[in-house]
């Protein structure tokens, strides 16, 4: 084997973290840019390694059921086309999710491109950062309609950072200006917490500087929680949110940089829209448009994924966008070259319409993962497959089909959960799960169906058609 770093628990891409059906790796794609030359390459190995390659929820690529390391060849090949950084011990850390539509969104306020560039550098030219959890994450929101953070109004869309900044127009009420300034939130534990304080654009890199190097400080001075390296949660948790940016600020004031702007001069920051990360939308360059292709459960394969990338190229600027709800976005498309581009995609077997596909989303379940009680993967296919047969699709609804409680595939609540649990039945211990429905934080509480997978699609059907029905009443 050829692994370059320790094995860790939450995978990378210079150590293989071992699964039920092999090692399991994961290339970090800081703002999910992907550009024709990366993806041909992956799609390559793909084809060489005999798997196929999953969008995460981090906006991050997966290969799964791997039998061997990659070659140190292919190691370096991945540093050169700016698949891994430079220095192993830090590559799982570039967690860096960013809007998708960063840079050609007609709503945001601020290009965040430049942002994640230069954090992505400074992470990568960090080596204490290596202390840190690899769960550490950094979200940069411009304010565009297709957004991170908790901006839209579907609950499971929410994804949540540990250091988030999300752009926001600000007033001065003294001089009556308008500026574009970034709004500070930490997060722990599925929850933001705000600190009421708001950056300029050009002091964004100083105070992440500041709160990462106080986050390794007390990490260093913090033992290991159950094995595990501590965590922003737990920072905030011993610390509490005062003494973090008291020390912060101590930090920055060592630096000359301050923090200008407070909270009383904001504005209500922008609302995303639900589901613009899939289909065909106007971007902020005249003429051009993205077109937002939903994958079944996140999957492409090496065929796929080439595909792709040569279309990037032939219609677009060789460019691709991956999305933290598992989709891909291709950008830069000349609006009379979109009916063109549509029956290529088709014969790739993707799709920019939104069907019920669009918002099932499922952990990698049985057999990959030992925790799963159930095959979640095989599953969520099936019941796609029957409400796609029986049901019209006018607005998709998130279907979250987790093996265990843990909910590793989605962060946020779901509008209907199915939690993996085995029951007995004529003395055999079959496959089944519990049916949750709505997206409150109690979503979890009281199950209104238990049973075997098979009794399942049926059920979410009439649900579906129940809500349908009440929706034509209103």
């Amino acid at each position: 084997m050829n692994w370059l770093v320790e094995a860790n628990a939450c995978p990378g891409l210079f150590y293989g973290t071992a699964a039920q059906d092999g090692f399991l790796i994961r290339l970090r794609t800081p703002g999910g840019w992907l550009n024709s030359s990366q993806g041909k390459a992956i799609a390559t190995w793909l084809e060489q390694w005999q798997t196929t390659i999953q969008v995460t929820n981090r906006a991050n690529l997966q290969i799964r059921g791997l039998q061997k390391s990659p070659s140190l060849e292919e190691f370096q090949t991945l540093q050169k086309l700016g698949l891994a950084a430079h220095n192993p011990s830090i590559d799982h850390l570039r967690n860096i999710m960013s809007s998708p539509t960063a840079g050609i969104d007609c709503q945001e306020s601020i290009d965040t491109r430049p942002l994640v560039q230069e954090l992505d550098n400074f992470i990568q030219n960090y080596p204490s950062i290596a202390q840190l959890s690899p769960k550490f994450s950094i979200g940069i929101d411009g304010g565009g309609a297709v957004g991170i953070g908790t901006g839209s109004t579907m609950a499971w869309q929410h994804r949540y950072n540990e250091i988030q900044l999300s752009a926001i127009t600000v007033n001065n009420p003294t001089n009556l200006t308008s500026i574009v300034c970034f709004r500070l939130a930490l997060a722990g534990d599925k929850q933001f917490y705000d600190t009421d304080l708001l950056i300029d654009p050009e002091n964004c890199l100083a105070v992440v500087k500041a709160l990462v190097k106080v986050y390794v400080d007390y990490v260093q001075q913090t033992p290991n929680i159950k094995g595990k390296k501590p965590r922003m949660k737990h920072l905030l948790k011993d610390w509490g949110l005062a003494k973090y940016l008291e020390q912060v600020n101590s930090q920055l004031n060592r630096t000359s940089t301050g923090i200008i702007h407070r909270q009383e001069y904001r504005q209500a920051a922008h609302s995303t829209q639900p589901y613009f990360h899939l289909g065909i939308h106007p971007q902020k360059q005249p003429g051009l448009s993205y077109i937002g292709l939903s994958l079944r459960l996140g999957q492409l394969t090496a065929n796929q994924l080439w595909g792709l990338a040569a279309l990037s190229e032939t219609f677009g600027s060789g460019q691709l966008r991956l999305t933290p709800w598992q989709t891909v976005i291709l950008p830069d498309i000349p609006d009379e070259k979109v009916s063109e581009l549509l029956p290529k995609l088709a014969f790739l077997g993707l799709s920019a319409s939104l069907g019920w596909d669009a918002g099932m989303v499922a952990c990698s379940g049985k057999p990959g993962c030992g925790a799963a009680a159930t095959a979640t993967q095989i599953h969520a296919s099936l019941l796609a497959d029957y409400l796609k047969e029986r049901l019209t699709c006018n607005s998709p609804v998130n279907i979250h089909l987790t093996g265990c409680a843990k909910c590793c595939a989605q962060p946020s609540p779901a509008e209907i959960t199915l939690l993996g649990t085995t029951i007995e039945e004529n003395g055999q211990i079959l496959e089944a799960y519990q049916v949750y429905v709505g997206d409150s934080q109690k979503f979890l509480e009281t199950p209104i169906f238990e049973g075997e997978f098979t009794k399942i699609p049926p059920l979410i059907a009439q649900i579906l058609s129940s809500q349908k029905s009440k929706n034509l009443d209103k």
